[in-house]
């Protein structure tokens, strides 16, 4: 029996990302999973982009830009009324890179409940880093996640991603545990990285983040249960209360035109074919 397709919608209901950009980000994310993402993960998967969210089939989990997010946990992944994938996103300057997170994560783990089983966090303080084994939130760019990470795709800058040699029990010659080869060993978490992790004793998560050098655990309290909730969302919200003195995810309502920062280089290149392209369409008798 073969598996199915999963299909992946960009739509932009912001006034500041026009359709055309939108269609460039798919068209560097479908190369990103077909070449990068998916021999890895081994995940087939179509990524388009759509006029609007009304315009999506219905079979499609949409990665929806917005202006303005000014609500607590309105930003990133949720499950619709079936249980279904989609994320929001806030238009800034970095919006492909946040598009290809989401679009990565939703990929490896649409229903946000996938664990793996592993030692802990190598840079956790006592007495995390004294468990036996924890329970690792499977989200495969967060490790990774600092914009100086990225790497381009046509142009458009892209999320590094861990691979599966991540939850690997020991390091290993040559193993890759990020796309990049950013990350080195197993479990550790980059600089403006993070991961999330739950003892499975008491049920109790936390989650390590690198920031500015400096290794933080945040204690997101026990989870017991998810009553309808994706593991993942209930995780995204005890984060999101634990950071609530930063405001966390809530950015300033974007209010002027956006447009892709590409290579002025491949623009150039693209502008010549497409010339060429109209000036032999003109010579077809």
């Amino acid at each position: 029996m073969s598996t199915l397709t999963p299909h992946v919608a960009l739509v932009s209901e912001s006034q500041s990302v026009a359709l055309t950009d939108v269609s460039a980000v798919a068209a560097a994310l479908q190369k990103q999973v077909t070449r990068d993402f998916g021999p890895v993960w081994g995940i087939n998967a179509t990524v388009d982009s759509f006029d609007s969210l009304e315009s999506v089939p219905v079979d499609y989990w949409p990665v929806i830009l917005r202006d303005d997010i000014d609500e607590p946990g309105a930003a990133g992944y949720h499950t619709d009324d079936q249980g279904q994938p989609f994320s929001l996103v806030q238009v800034d300057e970095k919006w492909p890179l946040t598009v290809s997170h989401e679009t990565l994560e939703m990929l490896v783990d649409p229903f946000g409940n996938r664990t793996v089983a592993g030692s802990p966090p190598p840079q956790a303080p006592s007495p995390v880093s004294e468990f036996e084994r924890v329970i690792y939130l499977l989200e495969v760019c967060d490790p990774c996640e600092s914009d100086r990470l990225a790497y381009s795709v046509n142009g458009v800058n892209v999320s590094d991603f861990i691979t599966p040699h991540y939850f690997d029990p020991n390091g290993a010659t040559g193993a890759q545990y990020s796309f990049c080869g950013n990350v080195k060993e197993p479990h550790t978490v980059l600089e403006g990285g993070y991961v999330s992790f739950g003892n499975p004793l008491d049920n109790q998560w936390y989650q390590i983040a690198v920031e500015n050098g400096d290794v933080n655990l945040r204690n997101l309290g026990q989870i017991k249960s998810t009553r309808g909730k994706s593991l993942r969302e209930i995780v995204d919200r005890a984060v999101r209360k634990a950071r609530k003195s930063e405001r966390y995810r809530i950015n300033p309502a974007v209010s002027t035109a956006m447009t892709i920062a590409t290579n002025p280089r491949l623009r150039e290149t693209s502008t010549g074919r497409a010339k060429l392209l109209r000036e032999q369409i003109k010579k077809l008798k």
